[in-house]
């Protein structure tokens, strides 16, 4: 006969007061160590129709249940990366810090300690694009978060969010976030255009869409190639399977597509690992084609050897 449990209620572990989960990954590649946080997390309930706005809720119900995750129910994972090249630290977007929304974000400057590094260790900070999730923690209470750290924004982001001129209808919290935060940073920032690199090996490269100047940056060391996507892939099932399906929070959905598909095409070409920041933690994996479109293949042991 089954075993039930008295009382009725849910089965909770003995003497477990919470649950634990990975929150720091570093790895080496080739002559670079890079770390991967996880800040945080979102709980949503729209996988549809925020992972595809212009794809009915069936398809998206569909491709979940084929991938074995739920529906509409989805985790929205936030995952800043560091790249330490042995002369520079180089913090990517890192998080919410202090001004998380809510209490399961907001936990890199925390974190950045259990990878081995300190606030003041960063050399340059450098921001693909200025949504909140990923400026928020460039100040902390009212000082810098990373004091010895230059600031490295994108030309055609910076520019488009001080002028402020047709901001998207759900971001104006973002130019408030970024009038109070970034702007005042611009006397001492430098400005890069995609193409240009922030330290050898760190390459800036053309992701417009999701935001309107937003980068992806390119690592290369000892010939070995590694793509930080940011947000140019949204969801790993939605986003990849279907790169053409429009993301909620893309600024410029149909700009945002075309950058996807280049991205997509360099990574998969030159069969070069990928780093996304709402990708599920560790967040570094491979990119096969699969369909029409393309499927994410974790990183298992790879870096580990």
């Amino acid at each position: 006969t089954a075993h039930s449990f008295s009382g009725g209620g849910p089965k909770v572990a003995a003497n477990k007061p919470k649950m634990t989960r990975p929150t720091v990954y570093q790895f080496n590649h080739s002559d670079f160590v890079v770390t991967n946080i996880l800040e945080g997390f979102l709980l949503r309930e729209d996988l549809h129709p925020v992972t595809g706005t212009n794809a009915e809720a069936s398809e998206v119900e569909a491709l979940a249940t084929q991938f074995r995750i739920p529906f509409p129910n989805f985790e929205h994972q936030f995952v800043p990366t560091l790249v330490d090249t042995g002369e520079k630290l180089i913090a990517f977007d890192p998080g919410f810090g202090d001004k998380s929304p809510q209490p399961n974000a907001g936990h890199y400057n925390d974190r950045l300690a259990d990878a081995g590094y300190d606030r003041n260790d960063v050399d340059i900070v450098v921001i693909t694009h200025c949504h909140p999730d990923h400026i928020a923690n460039l100040t902390h209470g009212d000082g810098l978060t990373f004091p010895n750290a230059e600031i490295v924004f994108g030309e055609a982001e910076f520019d488009f969010w001080k002028k402020g001129e047709n901001i998207p209808a759900h971001r104006p919290p973002t130019l408030e976030m970024f009038r109070k935060i970034c702007e005042p940073l611009g006397e001492r920032a430098r400005f890069v255009k995609p193409g240009d690199d922030i330290v050898a090996g760190v390459t800036a490269v053309d992701a417009f869409g999701h935001s309107a100047g937003h980068m992806a940056y390119h690592i290369e060391s000892a010939g070995n190639q590694l793509m930080i996507m940011s947000d140019t892939v949204a969801h790993f099932v939605m986003s990849l399977a279907h790169p053409e399906w429009k993301f909620g929070m893309d600024d410029d959905p149909d700009k945002a597509i075309v950058s996807r598909k280049r991205v997509l095409a360099q990574i998969v070409d030159a069969k070069m690992p990928a780093i996304g920041f709402h990708m599920p933690f560790p967040s570094v994996g491979y990119i096969d084609t699969h369909g029409d479109g393309y499927a994410w293949v974790p990183h298992s042991y790879q870096y580990n050897l």
